[in-house]
C-alpha cells in the first residue's frame, strides 16, 4: 500500500490538535469578538479552575491561535487570527476540487439540457 505525503503544514496540525478539544473552540470563540480578555474573565465564563482555563490557553498559545500579554497583575489573551492562514491554505484546496466538480456537474446539466 502506497502512503502519500501530507501536504498539511506542521502549524496547520498543530491548530487542528488545539481544536480539537471542546473547550479550546470555545475559547476561540468567546475571543473572536476581538476584545482581549483577562484570564479571570475567561475562568468565570467556563466555570472552570483557573488552573484549568490556562492549561487550555497553554495549549492554544502554543499552536499561535491565541497571544497573552501581561498588564500588571492580570493576563490578556486574544485570538491571533493570522494563525488560521495555514488551516485556510490547506481547506482551499478541497475549495478548488469541489468547484471543479461543480463545473463540471453544471457542464453534465447543461449539455442535457441542449439535447
Amino acid at each position: 500500500m502506497k502512503l502519500h505525503k501530507s501536504i498539511i503544514s506542521e502549524e496547520a496540525t498543530q491548530v487542528f490538535a488545539a481544536l480539537g478539544d471542546p473547550t479550546r473552540r470555545r475559547i476561540v470563540e468567546v475571543l473572536a469578538d476581538g476584545q482581549a480578555r483577562r484570564l479571570s474573565d475567561l475562568v468565570e465564563e467556563f466555570d472552570s479552575t483557573r488552573q484549568t482555563v490556562t492549561r487550555h490557553l497553554d495549549v492554544l498559545e502554543s499552536a499561535g491561535i491565541t497571544s497573552t500579554v501581561r498588564r500588571g497583575r492580570e493576563r490578556y489573551t486574544s485570538l491571533s487570527v493570522e494563525a488560521f492562514d495555514p488551516v485556510r491554505d490547506w481547506l482551499s484546496r478541497y475549495d478548488r476540487f469541489w468547484d471543479e466538480r461543480l463545473a463540471q456537474f453544471k457542464a453534465l446539466i447543461e449539455q442535457g439540457e441542449a439535447s
